[in-house]
């Protein structure tokens, strides 16, 4: 039997005692008896927020876990997200097999949209309403003193606004996360700001036809390549280090970036079609040459950038391959090699297809 766990998480600035409310500041238009509190006393006045926790079948706590930390989408809820990922993505099962506790974290309701989601960017102080990677620090702190966590092996992955927020965090408080996951995420000018003393791995899933936050980006949000080069420069990677692939018959190209500042890299999954569809605003879902989704981000989170490639196994393979020619989409020769898809042609006839970002 499955074991899932809700946990009430007092924090409070000068009282013994938790005292509930029961019109939550977090869920106005997510209420779930399901649901704990988290409670922050400022003032004399108690600030609430919530999560649900999943401990793995067989939890020993003379163990130590990891821990993963999902963050739901914007106007999402808690208990929705869990319900998903335990039912249709299969994160909670493969929490059982693999042996991680998995956080769902329920966004603060804010009155000013009239509905729940994340504040990407380090600002409000401490305050687990105002600021939401606070929030995510004491969150951490609490699950890390109350349960057998590996404090260096948490992640944190998030879907639409959600990524945004795992951004932010992984930009502003990289000791928090030793790596992190978006799928159909972004990043805003508030998180740009980054502490880049700190390098951390980054998987990205995004689909080409996303319409809520656009591959190519818009006025509001950074294209996918800027956020890549965003986290290249962040980490040291260098763009030239590109190796790409294809999958489902070319409907998922996959970039790999690696060498970065502390072994880190960067992986990228272009998603072109899913289920026969252009790949959209999604959690996607659909196996990568067998593979979930899900599964190939934890596997990234566990193995680390040697779960993705091991780039010196493919050198050692490919010692006499000679770069003939590199060309477009056209087939035009072409020399300028950034911020384009090319294909580079080499003297055995393979070809590989590269992104490259400068």
């Amino acid at each position: 039997m499955r074991l899932v766990l809700t946990v009430i998480i007092c924090l409070l600035a000068n009282s013994l005692f938790c005292q509930f409310i029961s019109d939550s500041t977090c869920t106005q238009n997510c209420e779930h008896p399901g649901y704990n509190l988290m409670t922050q006393n400022i003032d004399g006045q108690n600030i609430t927020r919530e999560y649900i926790l999943h401990l793995p079948i067989g939890y020993d706590s003379s163990e130590t876990y990891p821990l993963v930390i999902l963050f739901h989408g914007f106007g999402g809820c808690a208990y929705d997200w869990y319900e998903m990922m335990e039912y249709y993505y299969g994160f909670n099962d493969l929490a059982d097999d693999q042996g991680f506790l998995v956080a769902y974290p329920q966004a603060a309701y804010r009155p000013q949209k009239k509905d729940v989601y994340w504040e990407p960017g380090d600002f409000g102080g401490e305050h687990i309403y105002n600021n939401d990677i606070y929030f995510v620090q004491e969150l951490i702190n609490h699950i890390s003193n109350s349960y057998s966590i590996d404090d260096n092996r948490v992640y944190g992955g998030g879907y639409s606004n959600g990524g945004m927020l795992v951004y932010s965090v992984a930009c502003t408080r990289g000791d928090l996360m030793s790596a992190i996951g978006v799928m159909s995420g972004a990043m805003l000018d508030s998180s740009l700001d980054c502490d880049t003393s700190i390098a951390t791995p980054v998987i990205i899933f995004h689909g080409i036809g996303d319409s809520v936050l656009p591959y190519n980006g818009d006025q509001y949000y950074s294209s996918v390549a800027d956020v890549v080069n965003i986290w290249l420069n962040h980490n040291g990677i260098p763009s030239s280090s590109v190796l790409s692939s294809e999958s489902n018959n070319g409907n998922v190209i996959h970039d790999f970036y690696s060498g970065g500042n502390d072994g880190t890299c960067l992986s990228l999954y272009t998603v072109e079609e899913e289920y026969g569809q252009p790949g959209g605003h999604e959690w996607f879902s659909e196996d990568i040459d067998g593979v979930s989704p899900s599964r190939i981000l934890w596997d990234f989170f566990n193995e680390g950038c040697n779960s993705v490639l091991d780039i010196d196994m493919i050198h050692e393979d490919m010692p006499n391959k000679k770069l003939k020619k590199i060309v477009d989409n056209l087939g035009r020769e072409i020399n300028n090699t950034s911020m384009q898809v090319l294909f580079y042609i080499y003297d055995d006839g393979s070809v590989e297809k590269r992104f490259i970002i400068e």
